[in-house]
Formats: C-alpha cells, sequence, structure tokens
C-alpha cells in the first residue's frame, strides 16, 4: 500500500509548449504570440510504493508564467544577468490573472515621434520669434542677445546632430528586436510542427506494425493435404 508524504517545500517543475487558438500579447514582447512556452511551479507530494518514490502534483499550481520563444531562449542562456528576463503572469495560487495589454511598438514609436517633433517645432518657433524680434528692435547687438541668438543655433544643431540621430537608432533597435521575436516564433511553430508530425507518424507506424502482428496471429494456415500429395505422386 503507498504511503503519502507532504511538506510545505516540496513543489514540481513543469515546462512545456503551449499552443493558442489566437494570438496572446506577452509581457516584454514586441510581437502577439499563438506558441508560447509556459512554466508552472506547484504544490508537490511523495507517494511511496513498491519500494520506489512517485512524486505528483496537487490540481492548482503555486505560479504559472508564459514565455515567448525568444524569452524563454534569454532566461536559460543569461543567469547572473541583469534584472532577468520579462514573463507573463496568468495564474497566482490559483487565481488567474488579468489578460496581459498589448501595444503595437510601431504605433508608439509614431507617437513618440509625432510629440517629439511638435515640441522641437515649437521651441523652433519661439526662437524664431525672438531672434526676429531682437533683430527688429535693435540696431547693434549686445554681447546678451548674440548669446541669445547663438543658444539658439546651438540648440537646433544638438536636435538635427544628437537626438534624431539617436531616436533613429532607437526605432532602428526595436525593429530588429521585433524581427528577433518573430523570426523566433515562426521556428518555434515550425519545430511544434515537425514534432507533431513525427510523432503522429511513429504512431502511425507502431499501429501497423501492431495490426500486422494480430493478423498474422490469427491467420489459419492449412496443411497439405496427405493423400492429394501421394495420388498425385
Amino acid at each position: 500500500m503507498a504511503e503519502y508524504t507532504k511538506h510545505p517545500s516540496f513543489a514540481n517543475l513543469y515546462i512545456g509548449r503551449s499552443q493558442c487558438s489566437g494570438k496572446q500579447a506577452l509581457y516584454g514582447s514586441s510581437i502577439k504570440h499563438s506558441d508560447i512556452i509556459t512554466l508552472k511551479i506547484s504544490p508537490s507530494y511523495i507517494g511511496r510504493s513498491l519500494h520506489n518514490d512517485h512524486y505528483y502534483v496537487d490540481t492548482q499550481p503555486y505560479i504559472e508564467i508564459d514565455m515567448s520563444q525568444a524569452q524563454f531562449a534569454q532566461a536559460i542562456t543569461s543567469l547572473n544577468m541583469g534584472e532577468g528576463t520579462p514573463v507573463t503572469l496568468r495564474r497566482l495560487n490559483g487565481q488567474y490573472i488579468e489578460e496581459c495589454p498589448f501595444e503595437d511598438k510601431r504605433t508608439q514609436f509614431d507617437t513618440e515621434f509625432s510629440t517629439d517633433m511638435n515640441t522641437v517645432v515649437q521651441k523652433f518657433d519661439d526662437d524664431i520669434n525672438e531672434i526676429e524680434s531682437i533683430l527688429a528692435q535693435k540696431r547693434s547687438l549686445t554681447k546678451a542677445d548674440k548669446e541669445r541668438i547663438l543658444a539658439a543655433v546651438h540648440h537646433v544643431q544638438r536636435v538635427l546632430g544628437s537626438d534624431m540621430p539617436f531616436l533613429f537608432s532607437q526605432f532602428n533597435r526595436q525593429m530588429e528586436k521585433t524581427v528577433t521575436e518573430a523570426k523566433a516564433e515562426v521556428e518555434g511553430y515550425i519545430h511544434s510542427r515537425m514534432d507533431d508530425l513525427a510523432m503522429n507518424n511513429l504512431q502511425g507506424k507502431v499501429s501497423a506494425e501492431e495490426s500486422l502482428g494480430e493478423g498474422n496471429n490469427g491467420e489459419r494456415i492449412s496443411e497439405p493435404d496427405e493423400g492429394m500429395t501421394m495420388g498425385g505422386m
């Protein structure tokens, strides 16, 4: 008879691939996913029978998280680096968590760029109006006037020479990240389908062999008729 042992420190870790009927948003990912990696940590207990240990889990996990293919690869290859990898919390102590919101990074960059450009244009307009006022009201420029005009010119130089290139580099960096995530999603989907096809093919071969074996065992082999054999001699 089996003996069961429980303890608060006992837990099981499960990592598997999950497929969603639709696209799901994941925290820290710039695309939606249908093929994700699921990790669960559940309460566990030991069943002892026939001189062997068997490990069981309760139905409700302590915690369940989802990751993209790229996030899972980053998590297992980036030990002791930074603050860790973003993951999406699905369940905590048996309670489902509200779905992760999704924000399109391209739309986000468009909005941020428009806001930044409106601020820059407004600042340019203010500087131009001030310089025009200085030049219109004064025949000779004071030191303070010259410094103010130079400050406006330097501001334009900084925006065009530093701020804009930085913005474009950040945009390219995000697009490269998005492409990498999309590639990982496609590769994960292909590998998953190949695994399914290989398993179905293997199951088909096993079923065919079992059917062939049953046919051979059930087939009746007739013995040659001795009388007919003698008569033919």
